[in-house]
């Protein structure tokens, strides 16, 4: 798989084609274009004119791969808890050549939006795909860890406030 030829299926799984996806999921090769168009999008969201900090230039190539790994791992875990029959490296395959979604992060503040929102209805249509689930678990596949995620972002919060305003009323 050439990469024009990753970033065309890229657009086609943006765009939620199913027999993309299978396409993709099945082709070994994507895994290094997947990894190549992830580290683009790093490089994108660094060109986005509120940014331009000389590190991120490094950085965000790096964050976009590690988030690509991590969110995949917490996406295949929960379809396999659903039931799903799906492999790592197949999901792994198909969320980084749709990757090619993140380069509109360029533009200020919509294409961050844009993103987010479009990722979560890629995520759907390719975890059903690829662990081979229904359309209700493939979406508990993408809710529920962001539950999880707020549930734990509530707790920490909660405990923060709470021990500032035990110091402030007993001074410790």
């Amino acid at each position: 798989m050439r990469l024009v030829d990753a970033i065309r299926e890229g657009v086609e799984i943006v765009k939620l084609n199913r027999e993309a996806v299978r396409r993709v999921a099945a082709e070994p090769e994507a895994f290094s274009m997947g990894i190549i168009i992830t580290a683009v999008m790093g490089l994108a969201a660094w060109l986005e004119p509120t940014t331009h900090r000389s590190w991120e230039i490094f950085t965000g190539p790096i964050a976009a791969l590690f988030w690509l790994f991590a969110f995949t791992a917490v996406f295949h875990f929960a379809a396999l808890m659903l039931g799903g029959r799906g492999d790592y490296m197949a999901l792994l395959r198909v969320f980084g050549v749709g990757r090619v979604l993140g380069w509109i992060v360029i533009i200020p503040w919509l294409g961050k939006l844009v993103f987010t929102i479009w990722t979560l209805a890629i995520a759907v249509v390719v975890i059903g795909e690829v662990h081979r689930l229904d359309q209700f678990k493939a979406i508990l596949c993408v809710v529920l860890p962001i539950i999880a995620l707020l549930f734990l972002w509530f707790i920490v919060v909660t405990l923060r406030v709470s021990l500032t305003t035990l110091s402030f009323l007993f001074g410790v």
